[in-house]
Order: C-alpha cells, then sequence, then structure tokens
C-alpha cells in the first residue's frame, strides 16, 4: 500500500517521542491515513458527530442508519433533521434542537465556514447551542481531515496518552505538543491502541 506524504511522516514524527512503549506499537502497526468517518458531505458529517455525542460508536452507527433508510433521499433527510418535531429518531431533545439549528442554517453556510482559518472555523461552530470542543475537533479530523487535531475532552484519548506520557517520563500535554503538527496521527494511534488492549 502506498502511504501519504502526510501518513508516513506522521509515522516517523510519532515513533520519536520519547514513549518506547508507543514506539514499538506504532512501529508494528505501521503508517494509517486519516480516515474519513463521516464521509465528505460537510452538513451532514457534522449531524452524523452530533448524532454520535456521547454514544458508542456502535449505537451512534445504527441510529444514524436507521435515520438514513427511513429519508434515503438528502433532502427529506436534511427536513427530517430541521423539524424537531420528527419523531422516532432516537435522538435526545438536546440533539435535535442542536441539529435544527445546524440544518438551518444550512450547506453554504458550513462550506463558508470551511474556507475559514482553523481558529475562526473552531469560533463559528462552538458558537452553535450544543456544539463542543469534541464535536468540532471530530468533524475537523474526520470531515476535513485536518492532520493536527487533538479533543482533550476524549476519555480515551486522555486516558491512553497518560499512558504513553508516563512511559516517556514527561507530562501528558508535553507529549501531546510534541506530536504536533502531526497529533491527529497520534490521536489514531491511541484510539488503536486502546482497541488493541481492549482486544486482549
Amino acid at each position: 500500500m502506498i502511504f501519504s506524504e502526510s501518513a508516513q511522516n506522521a509515522y516517523s514524527h510519532i515513533t520519536k517521542l520519547g514513549s518506547k512503549k508507543l514506539s514499538e506499537f506504532v512501529e508494528s502497526t505501521g503508517p494509517i491515513e486519516i480516515p474519513g468517518r463521516y464521509g465528505e458531505d460537510y452538513l451532514l458529517g457534522l449531524a452524523r458527530i452530533v448524532v454520535g455525542q456521547q454514544l458508542s460508536n456502535q449505537a451512534a452507527q445504527s441510529i444514524w442508519e436507521r435515520l438514513s433508510l427511513r429519508y434515503q433521499d438528502r433532502s427529506a433527510l436534511i427536513d427530517a433533521l430541521r423539524d424537531p418535531e420528527t419523531s422516532d429518531t432516537g435522538l435526545s431533545a438536546s440533539k435535535r434542537r442542536t441539529l435544527n439549528e445546524l440544518m438551518h442554517l444550512g450547506d453554504a453556510w458550513i462550506a463558508e465556514i470551511a474556507t475559514r482559518p482553523e481558529f475562526k472555523r473552531r469560533e463559528a461552530l462552538l458558537a452553535i447551542w450544543g456544539l463542543g470542543p469534541w464535536s468540532v475537533a471530530m468533524w475537523e479530523l474526520f470531515v476535513l481531515q485536518s492532520t493536527d487535531q487533538w479533543s482533550d475532552n476524549d476519555l480515551i484519548l486522555r486516558r491512553i496518552s497518560e499512558i504513553f506520557a508516563a512511559d516517556a517520563g514527561i507530562d501528558r500535554n508535553e507529549l501531546i505538543q510534541k506530536s504536533a503538527p502531526f497529533r491527529s496521527y497520534f490521536a489514531l494511534y491511541c484510539w488503536r491502541f486502546n482497541d488493541a488492549q481492549r482486544a486482549k
């Protein structure tokens, strides 16, 4: 498999952060690419992230698949998410409120947001009720495929980065900063490490 330059550079960079445990895991895993987990649709990608807030990946996927089957046409799905009275979605009232606001803002709004510098994108998205730092970081990482995203609100990332930082003998925040400008890849390796630990 041919990997992108970013994936190869991230692989090399992260193996040199000072944690033997991290280096060995990265070397055994090899380079990885940033997946387009929520697709290329800016608006519906963000909607999927909202649906997945505080849920397991499996639960979030199940809800989204049910919605997608019920509203197979994109415009029908957007109309349903825009209407807070849409029944039988499996979504909380707070998530329906956030989705209602996002769908009213629409495609042109989010397409323009995507052209802004990152700090301006973050500022605009965090102004939306119900969107927090985790949701914004996931959109940046898995929809825009930014190479340098990190979410300290993600409990798995906090726990696994603590393990690697202790192994490196440095503060966790220092390790995260050292992983820049490839923090997205560091996050992906942390999630994979967690999956590997759970599979044992």
